[in-house]
């Protein structure tokens, strides 16, 4: 264990590590709802690297997207906020929440939170983001749309047809990483299907996943994309461990178990979460092993401003986006 409670890992480490794990590679996004779009095409770009430069010990990738339903919602939130009012870096703002702002700004969980399909087609229609009318699709298909009453002006309630906002933003996760692989990866095909599976941690403790997943094949090697709600287990890791809610405990049983974590450079961060981090890895035993995704250096391109890392690219600048990408970060 180091003080800071994280192990900041190269990409050469990561050679070590696969031989380590019989040529296996795990990582882990943890984010409420969902990862940003800069991130994750980040992400994809560095598991890219990975497999080209270290493709004889790297059997199989693995990245688990993580979110937490229990959490309760914030509006002064911008990373919460993001999924309700959508943004572009063209700066084009969409509310697509069922729920009215007012009742947003109460004291709501993120796993009840609704969006409203007529809006999101809306979105869809303007925008022409295929991957969010894919996901949108795949939802009305299986059943899943709910109709929920809201409050609405004079008094009134009204009902609308909504989706979850954990099945959408993660299923639109997964259609944008299999779109966004098409380029990085040259893949012409992917699937998304439900999944069932059983997790161990690091002390031991096994836990019951369900959500989405996406899978294929680039140079002979597996790439699954798993998303899903792991609230129980940060339940009952904070209890376990006597802590007061504290996502990194079960980050850190994560990578105690293998798992690399995606995220931005902790030490800007405030106070709160390196203290975070400090005390997960102290009560555990484990450090959070990182591999940094920073947009920092976009930003200091002038790629994209400081407030524009939650926003969804448009698609007359990914391309320009994933560019901009491989060549800060040496990627072909």
């Amino acid at each position: 264990m180091n003080r800071d409670g994280y192990r900041k890992i190269s990409l050469d480490e990561i050679l070590s590590i696969a031989k380590e794990n019989g040529g296996e590679l795990k990582f882990m996004f943890a984010r409420q709802i969902a990862p940003y779009q800069i991130e994750t095409t980040l992400a994809l770009l560095y598991i890219k690297k990975i497999i080209d430069e270290y493709g004889d010990d790297v059997k199989k990738v693995i990245l688990d997207i993580l979110q937490w339903g229990e959490d309760n919602f914030s509006w002064d939130n911008i990373e919460k906020r993001i999924f309700v009012e959508p943004q572009t870096l063209d700066e084009k703002k969409y509310y697509i929440a069922a729920q009215s702002r007012s009742q947003l700004k109460k004291n709501i969980k993120i796993k009840d939170i609704y969006l409203d399909i007529k809006e999101i087609g809306k979105m869809i229609k303007e925008t022409g983001f295929e991957y969010m009318e894919k996901a949108l699709g795949y939802l009305i298909q299986k059943g899943k749309v709910t109709k929920i009453k809201v409050n609405a002006d004079k008094g009134k309630v009204i009902e609308k047809d909504a989706v979850n906002i954990l099945d959408f933003w993660g299923l639109a996760t997964l259609y944008y990483i299999g779109e966004k692989s098409k380029d990085i990866f040259g893949i012409d095909k992917y699937e998304i299907k439900e999944f069932k599976d059983k997790i161990k941690l690091a002390n031991g403790d096994e836990f019951d996943i369900s959500g989405y997943e996406l899978i294929f094949k680039y140079k002979g090697k597996e790439l699954k994309f798993r998303v899903y709600d792991a609230s129980h287990i940060n339940e009952k890791e904070s209890k376990r461990y006597g802590s007061e809610k504290n996502g990194y405990i079960t980050l850190s049983l994560y990578s105690g178990s293998g798992y690399i974590l995606l995220e931005g450079d902790p030490a800007k961060e405030d106070q709160k979460i390196r203290d975070f981090y400090r005390k997960a890895s102290r009560i555990t035993g484990y450090d959070i092993l990182l591999l940094l995704v920073d947009e920092e250096e976009l930003i200091k391109r002038k790629i994209i401003d400081k407030d524009s890392y939650v926003r969804l690219i448009d698609k007359n600048k990914n391309n320009y986006i994933i560019d901009a990408m491989k060549e800060i970060w040496n990627i072909k």
